[in-house]
């Protein structure tokens, strides 16, 4: 199984200056010992290139996999086109091979809402075609994607192979996806029964969410809960006689 963490969990100690993006990449590696992490794109002090490829450097000398960028509200067709190919941009240079979105509030006319919304994601996956970046669409409640079957939908209409789901983990919805579906990010709060994120997989378990006053021992309780249920029990020996 492969874990990791969002940045967003590490907010306020990100936001407040008492943790950079360098030391909370280096706890990620020595003291919870994830697979992966999560940056949002909140969270970046600044975007240029050089600060990006040294967060990639150092992801990579501590064998770390930089999974994704999370942009929430992406998908909103308020937002410009700019907002997107800048997002494109950053994924890239900081060596993330996604892009986690979500979309904006229905309005007050959906379809035409819907309608544009479709438009601007056309235009957003054409270009994470380009750069082999792959989107993965979150419902949210209040968004106008509140469940699966908005999600489903839309994907029909956007029709990219660059957009994928990112659902809950353990999420009964999951049981109404195909074999061709793609959930490449699962979601898993703090607060969470381990054995929701027990599903056999193939994409991420990304662990999120708001962790407190102490999200690195909060963040390293629920990785052992999970770790330790994963744990295959082993096969006695057989000593032949």
């Amino acid at each position: 199984m492969k874990v990791a963490v969002t940045s967003s969990s590490f907010a306020a100690l990100l936001r407040r200056g008492e943790l950079t993006h360098l030391e909370w990449l280096e706890q990620c590696a020595s003291r919870l010992d994830v697979d992966g992490v999560v940056f949002a794109l909140a969270d970046f002090p600044r975007t240029d290139k050089e600060y990006a490829a040294q967060l990639k450097k150092v992801a990579t000398d501590l064998g770390i996999v930089p999974v994704a960028l999370e942009v929430p509200g992406l998908l909103d067709p308020e937002r410009s086109e700019t907002e997107g190919t800048e997002a494109v941009a950053l994924a890239v240079a900081i060596g993330a091979g996604l892009i986690r979105v979500t979309a904006g509030s229905p309005g007050d006319l959906p379809p035409e809402t819907f309608a544009r919304t479709v438009a601007a994601t056309k235009a957003l996956a054409s270009a994470a075609k380009a750069a082999n970046v792959t989107l993965t669409v979150a419902p949210a409640a209040g968004s106008l994607f509140a469940d699966l079957a908005d999600v489903q939908k839309f994907s029909k209409y956007v029709d990219s192979a660059w957009l994928r789901y990112d659902l809950p983990a353990g999420s009964p919805e999951r049981a109404q996806l195909g074999a061709r579906d793609r959930v490449l990010v699962e979601r898993f709060g703090f607060d969470e029964d381990p054995q929701l994120a027990q599903t056999p997989r193939r994409g991420w378990l990304v662990l999120e969410g708001n962790a407190g006053d102490d999200p690195f021992g909060r963040a390293g309780a629920a990785i052992a809960a999970i770790r330790k249920l994963g744990q295959r029990p082993q096969m006695p020996s057989v000593v032949p006689g």
